[in-house]
């Protein structure tokens, strides 16, 4: 599910939401990326990998789909709250009014 995620879409999301140009092997271990796979991904052996690096190797390329759906799945929830919230005021003040 999660590698079903549009490569434009995914670079924006690791560039912009997780503010990353290059991914350092310490970054990586913050974000729970698994430290083998960083490894194989690290071609030159520079302890960086560009963004570039990460959609081209399809296991880092689903961890961070999978982060990315994720993080969908929470702003998704986030608006539905806020949706509601809404219509419950809205019916409050309907009831207000009519009192």
């Amino acid at each position: 599910m999660s590698t079903n995620v549009n490569a434009h879409d995914l670079r924006k999301f690791i560039t912009t939401n997780l503010k990353i140009r290059e991914l350092s092997k310490n970054d990586a271990k913050k974000l729970d990326i698994d430290g083998k796979k960083f490894d194989i991904a690290d071609t030159d052996l520079d302890e960086k990998i560009s963004v570039d690096e990460i959609l081209d190797d399809k296991d880092l390329y689903a961890q961070f789909a999978t982060m990315y759906v994720e993080e969908q799945k929470k702003e998704a929830e986030a608006k539905d709250k806020e949706k509601e919230k809404e219509e419950q005021t809205k019916v409050q003040d309907k009831s207000q009014a009519k009192a």
